[in-house]
């Protein structure tokens, strides 16, 4: 969910690169809602299929800040 990775990410140093598919998700929800500012490279084709390269989440917006402000954690 894209409060809980905002509430992970307010934690950690930024910048940080998010791997996990469906973080990388929420990075992309996050970023439309302007909570954060983040690069998110363009899938890659594989033989397999497709692969995601890492998003990397450089900033949270005075927005962002807002939201975690008014959702605390566990709340």
């Amino acid at each position: 969910m894209p409060i809980e990775l905002l509430h992970r990410l307010a934690r950690e140093r930024l910048p940080i690169a998010v791997t996990d598919g469906d973080d990388v998700d929420s990075v992309r929800m996050l970023i439309l809602a302007g909570h954060v500012r983040a690069d998110i490279p363009r899938p890659v084709r594989t033989l397999a299929g497709h692969h995601q390269p890492p998003a990397m989440v450089t900033a949270i917006t005075s927005l962002g800040r807002q939201m975690l402000e008014r959702f605390p954690r566990g709340a």
